[in-house]
């Protein structure tokens, strides 16, 4: 039998508790680095960026969560990365700026956007929607001139992989396995773990 936590994908939570501790007890610590922007902000972003980017205004991101907890004491094999099958969603952008929607101010805040079957059906290449990626955070979005959606799809799904992989962690975990009905995501996982 294992023994596992989910914790939240941000290094606020492993600053506040004693995961050195917990991690003796855990065999694994996963983390949902997902969300790390979005519900609450009406301020477009990337809600699972794996590194930093200048167009986020916030600073979460994978590489700060896999830091922070392993600085927190979680030895590295026993971290799972999260990743989000789904999306978030930011309407009214106001303004396209320098970098296609990223960074913009909006009318809504990055709610629920979609799944990535939803995505790939009526969103990606469609209704006026072009796909972007961001070099430096290492994440695709779609952005029309006035909706910025961020999500994941088989592109960054590669690259965390790797990095996943070359840092030592445990493995990945998803959120959520309805979210991907062909499963075009779980089987790029599989087949590239």
């Amino acid at each position: 039998m294992l023994v596992t936590t989910a914790v939240g994908g941000d290094v606020y939570f492993a600053l506040q508790t004693d995961m050195k501790e917990a991690s003796r007890y855990l065999d694994y610590v996963q983390l949902m680095t997902y969300d790390l922007q979005g519900g609450f902000q009406k301020v477009t972003g990337h809600h699972a960026a794996l590194y930093h980017s200048e167009g986020n205004l916030f600073d979460a991101c994978v590489e700060k969560a896999v830091n922070g907890f392993a600085n927190a004491g979680v030895p590295m094999e026993k971290l799972i990365l999260g990743v989000p099958f789904y999306s978030r969603k930011w309407d009214g952008v106001k303004g396209a700026g320098c970098r296609n929607g990223l960074g913009m101010e909006a009318e809504t805040v990055g709610g629920y956007g979609g799944d990535y079957g939803e995505l790939k059906e009526s969103w990606i290449g469609k209704r006026g929607f072009i796909r972007y990626w961001d070099e430096q955070a290492k994440v695709p979005y779609l952005f029309d001139g006035e909706t910025f959606i961020s999500y994941e799809d088989c592109e960054s799904l590669g690259v965390k992989i790797a990095y996943l992989k070359e840092k030592g962690m445990g493995g990945i975990m998803f959120w959520e396995y309805k979210c991907d009905p062909s499963g075009e995501l779980l089987s790029f996982i599989k087949k590239n773990m």
